[in-house]
């Protein structure tokens, strides 16, 4: 799902990140509130809310690590100032990316885009995706655990 920029925080002043924010929010949550419409869905723990960064796929790093530098760089300011909101505790650029078949999976970050994140007071971080068989192995397992057929 490429790259996404979460505003988080237990008492996150939510109309205050909307108002701020240079784009439309990927999403937008409020702590005590379902985080989805599906029956017995669990409430948010934190208030927040989340923008897109790049639709690059999984993939596609330095295409997501591009997207990142640009639009931290055109929007630097706002987001730190959406960083420094009343009840934000973190503000972190999370990468999407596939999950490699490989022994160690190693991943580079361009000190232009460290510099980016910095300026923007932004923490980042890496999401590893299952993708091909990975992937149904896991929608099988969560199948699984949700039947109550494995303990967690």
């Amino acid at each position: 799902m490429g790259c996404i920029l979460h505003f988080v925080g237990r008492e996150a002043d939510v109309e205050s990140l909307v108002a701020l924010s240079p784009v439309e929010p990927y999403s937008v949550w409020r702590r005590g509130v379902p985080r989805t419409s599906r029956p017995n869905s669990r409430s948010a723990t934190t208030s927040g809310l989340s923008l897109m960064v790049s639709a690059a796929e999984f993939e596609e790093l330095e295409l997501q690590q591009a997207d990142a530098i640009q639009f931290l760089s055109a929007h630097s300011g706002v987001l730190k100032t959406m960083s420094e909101v009343s009840g934000v505790e973190r503000a972190t650029l999370d990468f999407g990316i596939a999950m490699r078949d490989v022994i160690v999976q190693t991943d580079h970050f361009p000190a232009d885009l460290i510099a980016a994140l910095a300026a923007a007071g932004c923490s980042m971080e890496l999401t590893q995706f299952p993708t091909g068989p990975k992937a149904k192995n896991l929608k099988r397992y969560r199948k699984a655990l949700r039947a109550g057929q494995l303990r967690r």
